[in-house]
């Protein structure tokens, strides 16, 4: 349980200029001018091996900020020499939104969402005598962190003298969060893609010492998020044979799976490579290939964790499409029977298709990948068909994802084609929409059995877009703007900010707590505290289609299963007790 409880002791020199300071969750986004939330005590909980967000925001001249320095010290225990791990404390930049995307509910304007290192340049302010600089304060409890109230400080020293200290209090639950994370992701961030954003030279060939160093990186950052990419480069097979070198591509399953703790993994094929033609004349040796790399995942221990995620069997829209899908469900249901191994087949798609003419995909797809929107419109609506569930008890399982701005033609009629949309609607992930379209998927999947969720890509900018300055990433033909769709790590470059680095965004955090609050939610069921945590979700989240834009119910319910969570867990332990006691 970890409470952040933060204090302030300002030093000023005479003639200093004053400064301001307040404190703030990591759900609320701070405007470059004008008022800062008022401050005021904040308290954080956590478990073992969570990460949990404070914003400390510094109100100054961009002259102060330019010459401040930020330190942060390690987290020490009230009651004993124990000492945690310093925080990490990033620089939030602005970027802004010129063009609002479709009935986005917030204005255009600038908005705080890359997180960026402090060695790193500062970003410049212009027409304002005095700016709101937030710095988002990241807090991580070890696994070896004992229980109580720790206290940190984050020191911020300026050049004429000036001194702020910001002291925070820590409490750590007594309960781990699972050191795999329990919530399924596959977020594309491709090989050719990481090379295009930092201008490094790529054609398909083997990447360069400094290109692999930077995909790890990539490869990390997610993890790190409680995320996973959805293939690694290390595991992919020669491109031209289509052979695997088992050595190498274990080593990279293992540095993946065991030392990044990623639960989930996409084995690379695709329909023309390795193999020119894997249905036909090289079904054999594709057959061969597949059930080689998934008996490497055997090997580790990790084979629940693999899956085939294929670009061009993605979102099939006509019968054509739908029929090879099913071709390549066939192969891989080849594979299975012929070699004793298990793969499964994630297509983005829902179970019930938009057409019957265009036929069934039961029986080749094993991991669907349903829009919100499809969810909202299969388990919600009153005319659902609920197929959702119906594949589910059939054995397979329902992940889910984000991607533009789709609402149903039922929703809109129930709700009168509103222009904007405040909450209530199946969540959009773009910068101007309200920082709970994010937070709050988490609490919905476990409504409907949902156990992961696919995002299309992490670094994706329109031509001509400057993702450090604009937050328009991504434009339909029709004109229309989509801000951060398909952007959640800004690459930092040589050029620009001194070294080629992924950066995280806001969102990317909102991404890693909706993910550690599905782990609440699951150990709450493990520990059989299943009822309370509906009643907790449904004090802010009924489902897709019903939600509150309240990020204070959100963390007041946390706070609260959090609680039940570690009670649960002392009354395990003592059960496990001999009577009379430990001895």
């Amino acid at each position: 349980m970890k409470a952040l409880l933060l204090c302030m002791a300002l030093v000023f020199p005479a003639a200093a200029q004053p400064v301001k300071v307040a404190f703030c969750d990591g759900m609320t986004r701070i405007p470059r001018e004008g008022a800062a939330p008022v401050s005021g005590a904040n308290i954080l909980y956590a478990a073992r091996g969570e990460w949990e967000p404070l914003q400390i925001i510094i109100t100054a001249t961009p002259e102060q900020l330019k010459s401040m320095r930020v330190v942060a010290t390690g987290i020490a225990k009230n009651d004993s020499d124990a000492l945690l791990p310093a925080p990490k404390v990033l620089r939030e930049h602005y970027v802004r939104v010129s063009k609002s995307t479709p009935r986005a509910p917030l204005p255009a304007g600038d908005y705080p969402d890359a997180l960026v290192p402090l060695d790193m340049p500062l970003q410049e302010s212009h027409g304002s005598e005095v700016v709101n600089q937030p710095y988002w304060v990241d807090v991580f409890v070890p696994y070896t962190a004992a229980p109580g109230a720790y206290t940190g400080q984050v020191r911020f020293e300026f050049a004429d003298g000036l001194k702020v200290i910001a002291c925070y209090t820590l409490n750590v639950w007594d309960f781990d969060l699972p050191v795999v994370p329990q919530l399924r992701t596959s977020i594309m961030t491709t090989v050719r893609h990481v090379a295009q954003v930092h201008g490094l030279d790529y054609h398909d060939n083997a990447p360069t010492p400094p290109h692999a160093a930077l995909l790890d990186a990539y490869y990390d950052i997610l993890a790190e998020h409680r995320l996973s990419v959805d293939q690694i480069y290390g595991s992919y097979p020669d491109a031209g044979t289509g052979k695997l070198d088992e050595e190498k591509a274990e080593k990279a399953l293992r540095k993946h799976l065991l030392h990044r703790h990623c639960n989930s993994i996409g084995l690379p094929i695709w329909p023309k490579w390795p193999f020119q033609d894997p249905l036909g004349a090289d079904r054999e040796a594709a057959m061969s290939y597949v059930a080689q790399w998934m008996k490497l995942l055997a090997k580790i221990h990790c084979e629940s964790r693999g899956y085939v995620i294929m670009g061009d069997l993605d979102e099939p829209n006509d019968e054509t499409a739908y029929a090879t899908v099913r071709r390549w469900g066939e192969f891989f249901n080849e594979v299975e029977r012929k070699h004793g191994v298990r793969v499964p087949l994630h297509v983005t798609e829902q179970p019930t298709a938009e057409k019957s003419a265009w036929g069934s995909l039961n029986g080749a797809v094993d991991i669907w990948v349903p829009h919100f929107s499809e969810v909202w419109k299969d388990m919600e609506w009153a005319g659902g068909r609920h197929d959702i569930a119906l594949r589910r008890q059939a054995g397979e399982e329902v992940w889910t994802y984000a991607a533009l701005v789709q609402m149903p033609v039922a929703w809109e009629e129930q709700h009168g084609r509103p222009q904007q949309l405040g909450s209530s609607f199946p969540p959009v992930w773009a910068i101007d929409y309200p920082p709970m379209a994010h937070r709050i998927v988490g609490w919905l999947f476990p409504k409907h059995g949902i156990t992961g969720f696919d995002y299309w890509d992490t670094i994706f900018a329109a031509e001509g877009v400057d993702v450090w300055q604009d937050a328009g990433t991504f434009k339909t033909p029709d004109g229309a703007t989509y801000n951060g769709d398909g952007s959640y790590i800004y690459p930092a470059t040589e050029k620009h900010q001194g070294r080629n680095a992924p950066v995280a965004s806001m969102r990317l955090k909102w991404l890693r707590e909706t993910a550690e609050d599905y782990d609440y939610l699951m150990l709450a069921r493990q520990m059989g505290l299943e009822d309370e945590a509906r009643r907790l979700t449904a004090s802010f989240a009924r489902g897709f289609g019903d939600w509150d834009d309240n990020p204070g119910r959100l963390l007041n319910a946390r706070q609260q299963l959090g609680a039940l969570i570690e009670a649960a867990q002392h009354r395990k332990q003592s059960a496990a007790l001999p009577a009379g006691g430990a001895k």
